[in-house]
């Protein structure tokens, strides 16, 4: 080393004196062999209020701490202890408290994942300038990953304290790790990414933007998610947990578990005419839910809890490839519409003020209809014998539809002459209904069997008006009525059926 910069050694180790002793001081780290030297008047309050408080001279006045020194007279730091840290420490406090952005990047090239931790841990801790901390924090984040199984201990974060808040970043790539307390707010970041992660007790707040989030292959545990981003997708086999997701236009949840999560903050950025979205595949969702969406798909994906609550009047839930067992009760200002495609009904189910579109539907056990409408025509279901109809509509009828032993009251079946194509509405009871009116070219249908109480015949052209249901009427010559009864009377057993 050259004497003039007071680096030199003697021959019994100890540090040279020279005509500049007092204007530098060197740093060593405790248990280590390295040590750097920096100008005296390179540590200010501005820089390292700590680093200059262990060496500043303070007079008479011995209350205050003061900084250890060897039997060399340099002062001891209790870290960093690589050396790659504390060489890039040390270049900050002789740079003024942070280096060029170039040069930054060019130092970290060769730092490994503990020495960037330990680096980001000690510029808090000796209190460097805030552009260091932002410097070190984004190339952490860009790239914080660690190869192989999970740790077993948890990496909390808020001990490492990192920058929080008005960073542009390029992207966050977690993966690999078991970390809490990750904190962000009043920041932009172009694209997070969150794979082969546990994560705990963590927030993205309202503050923050993102152009997308991808989780994959993770559990996040109580992690708030509220920064604003315009596609979210949640897959392989992640598992979320009281946490809360913002959507501000969609949500793709792919082979996953969502337990007791919410989604505040989806209502806050809703424009002129904007649709938001959630496409559920393969997933399962535990507890009450309250989905702030105007379309919902799901395939083959399974609610648990005992309510839904739907927050957009008019909105659409679509289930498609499921078997269900249970249909959680549905809350909403107004009909939700709801459409099955392909599902299996296992149990009896109740389908409480709906607009309904059924296709491919299949019925193991009797179902309740309860102030719903069929949209559109309901074709090819066969609904099990027993099951009820109270206030339904079916605005475009039944096509080949198998509905044997069922009943119907105070329903509207339809107003144009296709209402009943080929189907099979046989020993039923109708109480209240109204009917269409048939012409000639009117397909036929069959309700051998059933029973009419104080229906009506709808008439639907220019001037409607209503007739009685009579068996022999002009207007029903299309349909088999054998073995049917007819009465204008409910009569009080049949009110309490």
């Amino acid at each position: 080393m050259e004497a003039g910069a007071r680096r030199c050694r003697s021959g019994s180790g100890r540090w040279c004196e020279g005509k500049d002793e007092d204007q530098h001081v060197v740093f060593v780290v405790r248990g280590q062999g390295h040590c750097e030297q920096v100008p005296r008047r390179a540590l200010t309050p501005e820089v390292s209020p700590v680093l200059l408080a262990m060496v500043e001279e303070r007079g008479a006045d011995d209350t205050l701490p003061r900084g250890e020194m060897d039997g060399q007279g340099r002062y001891v730091l209790e870290g960093p202890v690589n050396k790659h840290a504390f060489s890039l420490l040390v270049e900050c406090v002789r740079h003024g408290g942070c280096l060029p952005s170039l040069e930054m990047a060019k130092r970290l090239q060769d730092f490994n994942l503990e020495a960037l931790l330990e680096a980001c841990r000690f510029i808090d801790y000796y209190l460097l300038p805030g552009l260091s901390k932002m410097q070190l924090t984004k190339e952490l984040l860009a790239s914080f990953v660690r190869a192989g199984p999970l740790a077993h201990e948890v990496l909390d974060l808020d001990k490492l304290g990192l920058c929080r808040s008005e960073m542009i970043m390029d992207r966050i790539h977690l993966e690999g790790l078991r970390i809490k307390s990750l904190k962000l707010e009043n920041s932009h970041i172009r694209r997070i990414s969150i794979k082969r992660c546990d994560l705990l007790d963590c927030e993205l707040s309202l503050t923050v933007s993102a152009g997308e989030v991808q989780i994959c292959n993770s559990r996040l545990e109580n992690v708030q998610l509220g920064m604003f981003t315009m596609s979210t997708s949640v897959e392989d086999n992640s598992q979320l947990v009281r946490c809360n997701l913002r959507v501000v236009e969609e949500l793709v949840v792919t082979d996953s578990e969502l337990h007791d999560c919410t989604f505040r903050g989806s209502d806050e950025d809703r424009k002129d005419r904007e649709i938001i979205s959630a496409v559920f595949r393969n997933s399962e969702l535990h507890g009450d839910v309250t989905l702030p969406f105007d379309k919902i798909v799901c395939e083959n994906t399974y609610f648990h809890g005992g309510l839904i609550h739907m927050t957009k009047s008019g909105s659409s839930i679509s289930l498609k490839k499921a078997r269900l067992r249970t249909l959680p009760r549905i809350d909403s200002e107004g009909k939700i519409n709801l459409s099955l495609e392909d599902c299996d009904l296992l149990e009896p189910l109740k389908f409480d003020r709906m607009r309904l579109q059924l296709s491919g539907v299949r019925c193991s056990k009797p179902c309740e209809f309860v102030d719903a409408e069929f949209a559109s025509k309901v074709c090819g279901i066969t609904f099990p014998r027993g099951s009820k109809f109270l206030n339904v509509r079916f605005m475009d009828g039944l096509q080949d539809c198998i509905a044997t032993g069922c009943r119907f009251e105070c329903c509207n079946l339809g107003y144009g002459q296709n209402a009943f194509s080929e189907s099979l509405l046989t020993q039923c009871q109708f109480q209240s209904c109204c009917f269409p009116f048939l012409e000639e070219n009117s397909p036929v249908a069959n309700f051998s069997g059933s029973n009419f109480v104080a229906c009506r015949i709808q008439w639907s052209g220019q001037f409607a008006h209503e007739e009685n249901f009579v068996i022999n009427s002009h207007w029903l010559r299309k349909w088999n009525l054998a073995g049917c009864t007819v009465s204008d009377v409910v009569t009080p057993s049949q009110q309490t059926q």
